[in-house]
């Protein structure tokens, strides 16, 4: 459904698939339309006034939004090679940051949780790495209206957290190297400090 959690996850893939691809724009169908039971391609709903959806205030954002945001927010400046082994269930987009670092997003499309090892060529690595991990409601069975950004979600009916440009990452060290948990259909965007 078009303003759930996984058009979110659907959101990234597109814009990762088009950098891999070489693809010099993408256009994304659109900022606002009608509510239409959830068949909405709006990033942002018209609310109960506008647009009659239930339950939500005008100009909310909608999960794609927020998925687009932590997207666009850990992509360096160079897109990287990436891959994943041993499952076809998660997709990776690296990139290195002019400044040093580099940043690596997964999507876990699978209903199953995934433990992945990041393995970085070619770069000496900090002592920390920083994620956020973008997880659907239980609201609307596989189709959430609601987005979770490292668990902190909406007040309302639809759409993610208020303060979602000051929550704080989760981090840990990278001394026995990187391991993340993704749990199922998850996004998380990722960032490796230099040393």
């Amino acid at each position: 459904q078009a303003v759930s959690h996984i058009n979110g996850m659907h959101a990234v893939l597109v814009l990762g698939e088009a950098l891999k691809n070489k693809f010099g724009m993408t256009a994304r169908w659109d900022l606002a339309n009608g509510w239409d039971s959830g068949n909405d391609h709006g990033m942002f709903s018209q609310g109960a006034q506008g647009g009659t959806e239930p339950g939500v205030n005008p100009w909310t954002p909608r999960p794609a939004f927020y998925h687009m945001y932590f997207f666009q927010k850990f992509l360096g400046d160079r897109l990287v090679a990436s891959s994943v082994a041993n499952t076809t269930s998660v997709e990776t987009y690296a990139s290195s940051f002019s400044s040093g670092q580099v940043g690596v997003t997964l999507v876990n499309k699978s209903p199953s949780a995934q433990t992945i090892e990041i393995k970085i060529q070619n770069f000496r690595m900090g002592n920390r790495f920083y994620w956020y991990t973008l997880a659907g409601g239980n609201d609307n069975g596989e189709f959430s209206r609601k987005v979770f950004v490292n668990g902190m979600g909406p007040s309302g009916a639809a759409g993610g957290p208020e303060n979602y440009t000051s929550l704080n990452p989760y981090s840990a060290s990278t001394q026995n190297g990187i391991k993340i948990s993704l749990p199922p259909r998850t996004v998380v965007c990722l960032v490796v400090d230099k040393k």
